[in-house]
């Protein structure tokens, strides 16, 4: 019996790892990066108090939707790590390398998320793809840009994402070796329940470390740029402690690891 639900964890682990952002376990695309919030009941965002800033010459009005994608650029580029992230950027869009686009609300329910969610980003799409949502408040969605970018520009994604599917086919092949496919309750011998078991562990443990670092990457570029961007003494930073207070969005100068664990479902003793 034991080995009926070995079995069944093992098909049921597979499928929850192996989602979010492009296919690959522990890119979850979502408004603060964690997906419990896509079921909360409270499916739109509370409103905040109304927040203008001036950054140089420019003003800004952080509750603004429907914004266009310059005034995103300048508000982030208002800030050095911000600078740094938008001339990189540019020069992806400028060689036909990604494209930005309106996270619509057919975007939305093909890929089953709600209107909570402010940005994603899909590399398996023919163009690499940084998804915003331009009818959410501009405030928030810099902060959520900076963090998409940050996966956009990371080479390592792609080649990790590979490794990931050579390890998902390889856990595929060894179903099929011990008659899974045809017979998914089938009782297994100890060396064939050991097999399986191996290949788990390693598709898992590779999985994990690589959302780990991917994540943990694009956060800690995210709190640079909210840093930076809150030095000023004005009312963004009452802006995103009233979005953290009644929207529950978790904007940070430093996430905290458990937070990332809890967001993408990664086990700490892969680490």
């Amino acid at each position: 019996m034991g080995k009926y639900f070995a079995l069944i964890l093992i098909n049921l682990n597979l499928f929850a790892s192996f989602g979010g952002l492009g296919g690959m376990g522990g890119f979850g695309p979502d408004i603060d990066h964690n997906p419990t919030y896509r079921h909360r009941s409270q499916n739109q965002k509370v409103e905040v108090a109304k927040c203008s800033i001036s950054r140089g010459d420019q003003n800004f009005d952080l509750n603004k939707t429907n914004y266009q994608l310059d005034e995103l650029f300048a508000l982030v580029s208002s800030t050095n790590k911000g600078k740094e992230v938008i001339n990189k950027i540019k020069a992806l869009l400028e060689r036909g390398e990604l494209k930005i686009r309106n996270l619509s609300q057919y975007e939305r329910q093909r890929r089953g998320l709600s209107q909570r969610t402010s940005a994603l980003y899909d590399f398996t799409m023919e163009t690499p793809t940084i998804f915003l949502g331009f009818e959410d408040e501009l405030g928030l969605v810099a902060h959520f840009f900076v963090h998409e970018a940050t996966h956009a520009l990371d080479d390592l994604i792609p080649q990790e994402y590979e490794v990931d599917m050579i390890y998902y086919n390889t856990f595929k092949d060894f179903q099929r070796l011990f008659g899974l496919d045809r017979e998914p309750m089938k009782e297994l011998t100890s060396y064939e329940t050991s097999k399986m078991y191996e290949i788990y562990e390693l598709k898992e443990r590779n999985r994990t470390q690589h959302a780990y670092r991917a994540e943990r990457f694009a956060f800690d570029q995210q709190g640079i740029f909210t840093s930076q961007v809150l030095e000023a003494n004005d009312c963004y930073e009452e802006y995103i402690s009233q979005h953290r207070e009644r929207n529950k969005l978790k904007l940070y100068r430093h996430t905290p690891d458990d937070h990332i664990f809890n967001a993408y479902d990664i086990n700490k003793d892969y680490l």
